[in-house]
């Protein structure tokens, strides 16, 4: 919990830096206006796809080895801008397959968050979430249970043109399950690239 909020901690301040400095032309502008909003953050619907690197570590749990590794993951969301520096969004994250000596786990999230979105030019902005991660993991007779935990995320992202954009995010899951057999825990996180299309 305390690198998720670190990471949206960063992604605000970093965020209201740009707001602060974004040029007033077609904004809000002066001091502490948002600046100029590119085109696919104005208030509209969008989905998205996305594929990355995610890591689920395993922490130390008796006769079972950590696993620390990255694998590929893949994601889908959508979401709404109620303006274009705010919205709200939800997504599911697939986090890849790990493998221990006690088997395979596959960790998985469903999650809910608003975002905070700081144009950087018509083109780039800067975006943070903030939320809740309903976490799972199945496989590998770990025991546990489901584990709902705080999201956080932070981003660049690119519209190629008013509908179609890019953007690239890193997200903390926090924990991904509670109450393993014979202690320990494991905790998520994804670097993903995702494309996104604005309706």
């Amino acid at each position: 919990m305390k690198i998720a909020l670190a990471v949206f901690s960063a992604s605000v301040f970093v965020a209201g830096s740009a707001m602060a400095q974004a040029p007033a032309a077609g904004g809000v502008g002066g001091a502490g206006g948002f600046g100029s909003a590119p085109a696919s953050t104005q208030s509209k619907w969008y989905v998205g796809a996305g594929v990355g690197s995610a890591q689920a570590k395993l922490g130390a749990s008796g006769a079972r080895s950590g696993n620390d590794s990255y694998e590929t993951s893949g994601k889908i969301f959508g979401g709404y801008q109620f303006s274009p520096n705010w919205g709200v969004e939800g997504q599911y994250v697939y986090l890849g397959k790990f493998e221990t000596n006690a088997g395979s786990y596959k960790p998985e999230s469903w999650g809910l968050a608003a975002t905070v979105t700081a144009p950087l030019s018509n083109k780039f902005y800067l975006r943070g979430k903030l939320g809740a991660a309903f976490n799972r993991t199945s496989g590998g007779n770990l025991g546990g249970s489901n584990k709902t935990d705080l999201l956080a995320g932070v981003g660049v992202g690119y519209n190629i043109n008013a509908n179609w954009g890019i953007l690239a995010e890193y997200e903390n899951f926090g924990k991904m399950t509670k109450n393993l057999t014979n202690g320990g825990d494991i905790k998520g996180q994804n670097w993903a690239v995702s494309v996104k299309y604005s309706f």
